[in-house]
């Protein structure tokens, strides 16, 4: 036997169309759901990642925090250090600028005859350097001539008892014990009737009689180089200046 529908045609084909639209929206729906599901899982994978990276951070930081500390401890020997360095630098300088001054006074009065007699003596290690006793070197031409060599020098001032004298003692002046130089820069009598002098003044007490010399003595051991501020503060306690009281001549 055949089977026979029933139903009516038309109500077999609206029963079919309520069917294809019911299984069209499941479609969409069951789509919906699985964007929603992959969202879920990429904000967890997000977020995860996220956790990771500011723990990495936090122990970044931690670690920068320790080292800040250790540098901040060890920063006590960095100045140390630092302070040590010049203090060498120092102690160099100033070993650089020593000069045998017991020496060479020793020769100077080793070669100084019973005809001259000095009122200044100022040793200074260096042109432009200072004095211990803060008072310079010889005045006029004696200053200009000491800048000549940037050598130790002993810049004198005193009298003889007349001109060959001061060129005698020149010649004994060469006979120092390492001496580079001796230069004379001025040797004048008095003009008659000067008045007389006085202790540390004029040394040829006002007669037109004996000459006053003014000679540098340049020695041959040689000091850094440096700048006049440099050598003045460097040679300090290296400086000396004796001066001598004013006598008179041993012989008329």
């Amino acid at each position: 036997m055949r089977a026979v529908n029933l139903i009516p045609a038309e109500e077999r084909r609206g029963a079919g169309g309520a069917a294809g639209r019911s299984g069209g929206g499941a479609h969409v729906l069951i789509g919906a759901l699985a964007l929603l599901v992959a969202l879920v899982a990429v904000f967890t994978i997000s977020g995860r990642e996220i956790d990771t990276k500011r723990a990495e951070l936090a122990a970044v930081e931690r670690e920068l925090g320790d080292q800040k500390n250790a540098a901040a401890r060890l920063q006590g020997y960095e100045q140390f250090a630092a302070l040590r360095e010049r203090r060498v630098q120092t102690v160099a300088s100033i070993a650089g600028s020593r000069f045998d001054w017991s020496h060479a006074l020793r020769e100077l009065a080793r070669v100084t005859s019973d005809e001259a007699w000095l009122t200044s003596v100022t040793g200074t290690v260096a042109p432009g350097a200072g004095t211990g006793g803060g008072g310079g070197g010889a005045g006029g031409g004696a200053g200009s001539l000491r800048a000549a060599l940037p050598l130790p020098a002993l810049e004198l001032t005193g009298c003889t008892v007349s001109q060959d004298a001061v060129a005698r003692m020149m010649s004994r002046l060469r006979q120092v014990d390492g001496v580079a130089r001796v230069s004379l820069s001025s040797s004048e009598k008095a003009s008659a009737g000067a008045g007389s002098g006085g202790p540390g003044g004029d040394c040829r007490m006002g007669s037109d009689k004996y000459p006053q010399f003014q000679m540098v003595v340049f020695l041959s051991t040689p000091t850094p180089a440096t700048t006049p501020g440099a050598a003045s503060a460097s040679a300090t306690p290296a400086a000396a200046t004796s001066p001598t009281p004013a006598a008179g001549p041993s012989t008329p």
